[in-house]
Formats: C-alpha cells, sequence, structure tokens
C-alpha cells in the first residue's frame, strides 16, 4: 500500500507541472497551485503541493525526473509537456476516464488507499462545481 500511495502521490505532485509552464525548478514549486492543464468539463483542481510533499518522494508524479527532491535546482518538466496530446502508449490528460487520465489513475487510486477521509475521491471533490 505504502508503494502505491507514494506513487500516486507522485503523480499529484506531476499534476502541479501540468500548467502552461512546460518547465520549473524543484525550488521555485508554489505551496498550492492551481491544474488547469487539461481540464475538458470541469474546474481545474486546487492542489496542496507542499502537504503531498510530505506524503511521497517527489518521483512518484515526477516520473521523469530521477533524482529529484524538493530542494534540488533540477528542471521539472510539465505533465503537460508529455500527457497532453501524447505520442504513444503515455495517458492522455485530457481524458475524462478513471482508467486513461493519468491524474485519475495516480491520484483517486492513491486517495482511495490512503482511506483518509480529507483525500477526495469523487470527481466534485477535487473539481468543485462553479458559482
Amino acid at each position: 500500500m505504502r508503494k502505491s500511495l507514494v506513487a500516486t502521490g507522485i503523480v499529484i505532485v506531476a499534476l502541479v507541472f501540468a500548467m502552461p509552464a512546460l518547465a520549473a525548478s524543484a525550488k521555485d514549486v508554489p505551496a498550492d497551485v492551481t491544474i488547469d492543464g487539461c481540464q475538458a468539463k470541469k474546474s481545474g483542481v486546487a492542489f496542496p503541493h507542499e502537504a503531498h510533499l510530505e506524503l511521497a518522494e517527489c518521483t512518484l508524479c515526477h516520473h521523469t525526473s530521477e533524482g529529484l527532491t524538493a530542494d534540488s535546482d533540477m528542471e521539472v518538466p510539465s505533465c503537460a509537456s508529455c500527457h497532453k496530446d501524447p505520442e504513444g502508449d503515455a495517458p492522455d490528460c485530457a481524458q475524462m476516464s478513471l482508467s486513461k487520465n493519468p491524474y485519475h489513475i495516480n491520484c483517486v487510486t492513491c486517495h482511495k488507499e490512503s482511506g483518509s477521509e480529507a483525500a477526495p475521491t469523487k470527481c466534485d471533490g477535487c473539481h468543485p462545481k462553479a458559482g
């Protein structure tokens, strides 16, 4: 369960980088961000990045950044740079499906496995309705 939780946490962190920027230094990551680079019908996701840093290693989400830590100077590519209009077998972040969207696959799986009531598992828990 810990491996899955860590893997999901890393994916969640990766979601942070779905924003328009193509890369950022790990040291420049804000405490909170809005993940809004791939959604089609739902609102963007308010993501408490700093809280997730305590739950998982960075490379769980940032799977292409081997050796990444919160205090490193590594450039971190955005999730959208690979997962928006992906090539090959990479999951597409624009998919709404729980089995096709990399954020949904990792975030929801980790949230369910955590057993925490604070970890949302339903659509509106991450994507609040407007108004």
